[in-house]
């Protein structure tokens, strides 16, 4: 086995490199110059999805399957970008990020943009919005957080570190909050949301940050809908943007270019707007509708 190279990362990089290996460009052409010729070469036609459990916005188990937010934008994507030939790979989200640091040619739906990632990866439009985030609790514990009065973050983390809580490796929320828990670690990571939430569920965990929809989703999916409660706190952001997150290669930057042409014809129309608005509280609708210009103003 090649050093540094996973089972998972062997297998795709000699299944791209023999069976989605580009057709050669042929002799060269007048103007063409060597380092031209040596970018062809170098973009392929095919592009792999990352994919991992988050619902409600992947799911890659249950009866929902396939029907999440990122799921129905990448199924959108998959068929504008003709020219492509399209698969998805089931990965924990630590190792996607590993992935497109090491340049290999994924694309994953739902990154979020944030300065350290820009040294690695290529982002596309804003494809969708999570929000609202909130301290999610186990509803039973409902007085004892309360009385801590109003909720901050900053002062869970740093004055009431005996309250235990977790986070997802290498996940970006909200520059805010990416900068306390980086300030404040929690004392535990996960590697996927069920996980945390089950810990949650069974006095592991008291408390998690986290989004509405995907904690709603996940008590669902625990047989136990009424088990969590969503708590606002003051540094609470805005609506952060979700993008397609490419390797930062010349390939990476073709296939986004190609991307946000796509993106720029889909989302004002009402079906794109639809699929932003799935899964979504009815109480946190009229706040994404609000924000809609702004997400399809951004670059």
């Amino acid at each position: 086995m090649v050093k540094g190279l996973g089972r998972i990362g062997l297998a795709v990089q000699m299944g791209l490199a023999v069976a989605l290996a580009p057709a050669s460009p042929g002799p060269a052409r007048a103007g063409d110059t060597p380092d031209a010729r040596q970018v062809t070469k170098q973009i392929t036609k095919q592009i792999t999805w990352s994919v991992y459990d988050a619902a409600p916005f992947m799911m890659t188990d249950g009866p929902d399957r396939d029907t999440g937010i990122f799921d129905r934008i990448r199924r959108l994507l998959s068929a504008r970008l003709t020219g492509y030939s399209h698969s998805t790979l089931n990965v924990p989200f630590p190792r996607i990020v590993t992935s497109l640091k090491n340049g290999e040619e994924w694309c994953f739906v739902g990154g979020v943009r944030t300065p350290e990632r820009e040294q690695f990866a290529v982002f596309s439009r804003p494809v969708a919005m999570f929000y609202p985030l909130r301290i999610v609790i186990h509803a039973s514990q409902r007085t004892r957080f309360e009385a801590l009065g109003a909720l901050s973050l900053r002062t869970l983390l740093s004055e009431h570190r005996a309250l235990r809580t977790s986070m997802l490796r290498n996940r970006a929320m909200a520059p805010v909050i990416d900068a306390l828990l980086r300030q404040y670690p929690p004392g535990q990571t996960h590697s996927e949301f069920g996980e945390a939430f089950r810990m949650l569920l069974n006095d592991r965990l008291d408390y998690l940050v986290e989004f509405s929809s995907i904690a709603a989703y996940n008590a669902r999916q625990l047989g136990q809908p009424d088990a969590f409660l969503g708590l606002p706190f003051a540094e609470s952001p805005e609506p952060v943007f979700a993008r397609v997150m490419c390797a930062g290669t010349p390939w990476g930057r073709e296939v986004v270019a190609r991307i946000d042409a796509v993106l720029a014809a889909e989302r004002p129309s009402p079906a794109y707007r639809s699929i932003v608005e799935a899964w979504a509280a009815p109480e946190d609708l009229p706040r994404i509708r609000a924000v809609y210009d702004t997400f399809l103003a951004g670059d």
